[in-house]
């Protein structure tokens, strides 16, 4: 593992490398109130097959907060990204966001079609907010601020209670690394270490920039992990066809017995569909 930090316009990016650089580079941007490490339950299973770069996204994990609402939309994130990813990579690759990353990797794709040879996208990028029946920017920023007031716990213990909640598997110390960077301790509390600041603005990208304005430009192939708990979910379902309609080359898979963490959930069953996927794509995914 090699951590890195990268200054761009002034802004500090941190993120980690791991594996062979011959191999092919998967870029991974993870999900709001996150950090690089909501992959390291995929990272041992893929590191076989990929060249990994982990991202810290702005006003996460260790990445400076971005100054303005404006620089979260998620063009503009990308932008940034980008001048990122071009200090580590040099040929074409591929990019995998769950949740606001899978949002954030098609508003990159769509931004720098030539850089992409394949979109993995871990249930996100089809649904929110678009598909969920009700649901406004004023709602949705009044349940973050609410959900972000009240994400204050007075042990570890309680984290893990409420986290469990989140995951259909057993926790276990990878589990407990996994979200360990999440929170900052103030006083006797545990708090999310994630900026309030960012992630209201990021909610705000979420409406001015919605997934469905991507697809039309996304020409090359896309697979989509979706969570499978609930059983019967409408948002999911109308999210499903739209992106099926619009982009071409698509394939969907529900990891069974999984929630929004697929990846958490199952990181095998990820990876063998991913290499199945990748496999099966032959020279369209080739470098």
């Amino acid at each position: 593992m090699a951590e890195f930090r990268i200054t761009e316009n002034n802004h500090t990016f941190y993120g980690y490398e791991f594996g062979d650089r011959n191999l092919p580079t998967l870029v991974c941007l993870h999900g709001m109130t996150g950090d690089s490490n909501s992959f390291l339950g995929l990272k041992n299973f893929l590191t076989k097959d990929f060249h990994l770069i982990l991202l810290d996204l702005p006003g996460h994990g260790n990445t400076e907060v971005l100054s303005t609402d404006e620089e979260y939309t998620f063009s503009s994130v990308a932008q940034r990204i980008d001048k990122v990813i071009n200090t580590k990579v040099k040929t074409p690759f591929y990019i995998m966001g769950h949740s606001w990353g899978a949002d954030l990797a098609l508003n990159y794709t769509k931004l720098f079609p030539d850089k992409v040879i394949g979109v993995i996208l871990i249930d996100g990028g089809y649904l929110f907010p678009e598909q969920v029946d009700g649901m406004t920017e004023e709602k949705a920023l009044i349940d973050w601020e609410e959900y972000i007031k009240s994400s204050k716990y007075n042990s570890w213990n309680e984290v893990v209670k409420t986290y469990q909640e989140y995951t259909t598997k057993e926790w276990d110390n990878n589990l407990d690394s996994i979200i360990h960077s999440n929170f900052k301790k103030i006083g006797e509390k545990y708090v999310l270490r994630a900026d309030c600041l960012s992630l209201l603005a990021t909610i705000k990208a979420f409406f001015q920039e919605p997934c469905s304005t991507t697809y039309e430009s996304i020409k090359c192939p896309v697979l989509l992990f979706h969570a499978t708990i609930p059983e019967t979910d409408l948002s999911r379902n109308k999210g499903i066809q739209q992106i099926q309609k619009k982009i071409n080359d698509l394939k969907i898979v529900g990891i069974a017995n999984t929630k929004h963490n697929v990846h958490w959930d199952n990181p095998k069953a990820v990876t063998e569909e991913l290499l199945l996927w990748k496999k099966t794509k032959g020279s369209v995914l080739s470098t």
